[in-house]
Formats: C-alpha cells, structure tokens, sequence
C-alpha cells in the first residue's frame, strides 16, 4: 500500500492523501509540507474534499513550500474545491496575506458535482457530492480511465470469430467504450451510493464511528457502513481514514478486523492512522506498514 499511498488522518487534527502513480493530493490538513518533504513539487492537482480546518490549514504552508523550496517552483498547480467552501477561501487570502507580490502559480477552480476534467489522454477527474457539509459543500474525487470492453452480445463469441471481426475492420462494432474507476475517494461523509464505486481498484471512504451510537449528527461514516459499501461496490483495496481520536486503538483495530470478517468483504481493507497504514483485512499482513513521510 506505501508504494501507492502517502498520508496522515487524524479526524479533527489533519488529514491529507498522495496517491503516487496519479501525482493527486487528497485534502491539505495542517503539517501536509512536512509529510510531502521533498515531494512537494511533484502534485500537479489538490483535490480538497470540503473546506474544514483539518482538511485546509496545510495550504498555505503547501504553498509556500513549493514557492521557496529547491525545484521548479513555477510548476503549475491547480487546486479544485467545493464551489463556495470558505475554509479554502480563508487558506487563499492567507496565503496572499503572508507573501504579498510573490508569483506563485496556482490555479483556484472552483466545482460542483458532476464536474469533470481530462487528466491525460485516456483518464478523468469526476467530482460527486458527499454528505458531509451542507452550508460549504462537500465533494469527494474518482479518477475514471477510459477502457473498451467486448458489447453484452459479442462476449460469447469464440477468439477465432472475433479474430475474424478484427480482420473484417469490425472490431468497433463488437466493443463498447466504458470508464473504469482507479481511484474514489470520499472525503468526510455518511454512507454513499455503492454504484458509485462500482468495481473500483481502490476506495478511500470515511469511517470516523465505530459505533453508529457514537453519531450524534450524520455527517460521518460509521467503518461498518464503509464496509458494506465496498462490498457492495466490488471494490479491490478499501482505505479506511478519519477515525475518531475517543476509540483505543489497541481495541479498535481487532474490532475492524471483525468487521470486515462479519460484513464478507473479500477485498484488502486498511487503517489510515496518524502516519500509518494498518492492515484490518486477512488478504493484507496483519502488522503495521508505517507510511514515507518525515515525522
């Protein structure tokens, strides 16, 4: 899991994501600089889910860091946010405040669900409303990637028959385009529609209850919830991240770790934890992989 992500999730405290092979930062929670060291010239796109103060307080830092640090600190850089999130709008007047004048190339872009931009040729960005915020917005991320697949009425087909289509110049009439879902992340929530992680290789979904009597007010996930959601979505690899800081964790983690036996989801399941990547799931090695990040 470290070779694909970097992060720290403490709810309330911090929580930010890099997910390595696409170059996406999920959320900017505060000491985001610190944890990226180095590698805070590689993102070309912030993602920022909502505009809570664990999620943003890292932007100016972020920013600046990028700004006055060893590379090219003109690389662009574009930072997407909930249409009218004043946490982000805070961060950015911060930011502006503390280094008047300096050039520092960062795009604002403002969306809503359903936006979507090209990120290369064959993958996309598609935003879609959480449950989260309702006075700021709330969004969380999937990154689709365009795929072509056999049509419903061709898949019975023998590899000779559509080595002949292909031979004929047929092979579009036999396939269908469709958008494979590499990457979804929830950012703060209560539970989402499964179809919206339909098959997906890897889901990062809120679980900050372990317990649904724990929640007050539903804003958040409980890590059952998160669970059954990727069960029923068929995802591959589910990250589970914000957990609440009143949980004992020598006590929390077994408990997941039923969870996931209880609810049957098949798939590798992990623990976002401060810096660290556990793993709750049988299909992952049950000790803790600590993530690269300079604490």
């Amino acid at each position: 899991m470290r070779d694909t992500l970097v992060g720290f999730s403490r709810a309330m405290f911090s929580n930010w994501l890099w997910h390595r092979p696409l170059q996406l930062l999920l959320d900017a929670g505060e000491g985001l600089h610190l944890g990226m060291d180095s590698r805070v010239l590689q993102p070309t796109h912030v993602l920022i889910t909502h505009g809570h103060s664990d999620h943003v307080l890292g932007l100016p830092g972020f920013i600046a860091a990028r700004r006055f640090g060893l590379g090219d600190p003109e690389k662009p850089l574009a930072v997407l946010y909930p249409d009218g999130a004043a946490g982000v709008r805070a961060m950015r007047e911060t930011a502006e405040a503390l280094w008047p004048g300096e050039p520092f190339p960062v795009r604002w872009v403002p969306v809503a669900p359903g936006h979507e931009q090209p990120l290369t040729k064959k993958r996309v960005l598609d935003a879609f409303a959480a449950d989260h915020s309702a006075a700021d917005g709330a969004v969380g991320y999937r990154v689709l990637e365009i795929r072509r697949r056999l049509k419903p009425e061709y898949r019975d087909l023998s590899a000779e028959a559509l080595r002949g289509l292909a031979a004929q110049g047929r092979r579009d009439e036999a396939t269908e385009e469709y958008r494979h879902i590499l990457f979804a992340h929830t950012g703060d929530t209560m539970p989402l529609d499964p179809d919206l992680f339909r098959g997906a290789d890897l889901l990062v979904h809120d679980a900050t209850f372990l317990d649904p009597v724990d929640r007050t007010v539903d804003v958040h996930a409980t890590s059952e919830e998160a669970i059954v959601t990727a069960r029923e979505a068929g995802v591959k690899r589910l990250v589970l991240h914000h957990l609440s800081v009143r949980y004992d964790r020598a006590e929390a983690v077994p408990r997941l770790r039923r969870q996931v036996q209880e609810v049957g989801f098949e798939g590798e399941c992990w623990l976002l934890d401060g810096a660290a990547f556990v793993a709750v799931s049988e299909e992952t090695p049950v000790r803790e992989r600590q993530a690269r990040t300079t604490a």
